[in-house]
């Protein structure tokens, strides 16, 4: 049996226990009434982050309008040059026509390189002061306007609505004595670029060779002024991205003879007498080839090519295809070799042997005509060449 001192030890040690086992039990209630650091960030009052409301970016800011003249002239914001040498193609088509970097494979109308910088130079060259002249009395036909630019912003600008108010030198029709421009008034068919769309252009003409500096686009102060009123967005305007028309489209036979027309941009270039949407293109031939092709074949600038190895068409037909396809073989006097080299790739045999059958329908006593007339003699929906599928 335990002696007395010994049970002393065993009541001492359980009583011990007993106190320890009770403070545990309370801090552990104490702690209970204390929140977690979980609960505890649950439990505070949640300040609310206040998101700063998005701001509507100005579109008539520089910024805004440079980035949108420049989808307007080449479709993207990365323009690059294909293996052709040829630039993308926006709504403006501008490129096409005009030289934009050294590379490019475009040199019917001015070299728009260093434009900012002659734009100033323009308005006081005694060649302007001669188209201000010819319409002091009578506003530009076309137009409406007469040459007044003070400033270089305003130049550019009447260069996109007045093409005639003044023509660089070397750029003129050759039968108007270099006083017709090449170009058409950009307003009007088949481009119809509103007023925004114009100051757009003719911003990111003044920023181009200074990206992201837009110190230098006046244009917006420059258009009011000109025509004396405030520069607005149009009506029917929702959205300020302008969606690329690209060159790239292909032309497939069961398009209307109008739709081939209208994707292979040729309308750019062509007047086609019989296609409503062609009745501008200045830079190229007419296309009245049942009248002018068999007179090709027959000439002897044409025979020349064939002796050299350059063009090889027998027939009618076979001209306008070899035109389209290669046309660097032969080209028409008095017009430029520029003409796209890759409609191989654009068109479906079908459609390329629809148009040329079509082209082939038109003379030049339908210059005059109604352009719907031809397209009425044709039906759009068969093809002349029903084996080319």
């Amino acid at each position: 049996m335990p002696d007395n001192r010994s049970r002393k030890l065993i009541s001492l040690w359980k009583a011990s226990a007993i106190i320890l086992t009770l403070a545990v039990l309370g801090l552990m209630i104490f702690k209970r009434d204390e929140p977690t650091p979980i609960e505890a960030e649950k439990a505070a009052p949640v300040e609310k982050i206040k998101t700063p409301k998005a701001r509507t970016k100005d579109p008539f800011s520089p910024e805004s309008l440079v980035s949108q003249g420049k989808l307007i002239i080449f479709g993207t914001d990365q323009p690059e040059l294909n293996e052709g040498g040829r630039l993308p193609l926006g709504k403006g088509q501008c490129a096409f026509c005009h030289l934009f970097v050294a590379e490019q494979k475009s040199d019917r109308c001015p070299d728009l390189r260093g434009i900012e910088a002659r734009s100033h130079l323009r308005p006081k060259e005694v060649r302007y002061q001669e188209f201000s002249n010819t319409y002091a009395q009578e506003s530009e036909t076309d137009s409406g306007l007469k040459p007044k630019a003070k400033t270089g912003g305003e130049y550019i600008l009447e260069s996109l609505y007045c093409p005639n108010c003044y023509v660089v030198e070397g750029y003129g029709l050759p039968d108007s004595g270099g006083q017709q421009s090449e170009m058409p008034i950009m307003k009007r068919m088949p481009w119809q670029l509103n007023d925004f769309e114009l100051v757009a252009v003719a911003a990111y003409l003044q920023a181009m060779e200074s990206p992201g500096d837009f110190s230098k686009v006046t244009v917006k102060q420059d258009w009011e002024r000109y025509f004396n009123r405030e520069l607005t967005l149009p009506e029917a305007e929702v959205s300020l991205t302008i969606s690329a028309e690209s060159i790239e489209n292909t032309a497939l036979i069961s398009d209307p003879i109008e739709v081939i027309v209208e994707k292979m941009r040729c309308f750019v270039c062509h007047k086609i007498p019989s296609v409503p949407v062609a009745q501008t293109g200045l830079i190229g031939p007419v296309l009245t080839l049942k009248t002018n092709a068999a007179l090709r074949l027959a000439s002897s600038e044409y025979r020349k090519a064939v002796k050299e190895g350059r063009a090889s068409a027998s027939t009618p037909k076979e001209y306008v295809i070899e035109s389209i396809l290669n046309p660097s073989a032969f080209v028409v006097s008095d017009f430029r070799d520029g003409m796209p080299s890759d409609y191989s790739r654009k068109f479906t045999v079908g459609a390329l042997h629809k148009l040329a059958d079509f082209l082939l329908t038109l003379d030049e006593s339908m210059v005059e005509k109604d352009p719907s007339e031809a397209l009425e003699s044709l039906d759009e929906d068969e093809s002349p060449n029903p084996k080319f599928n």
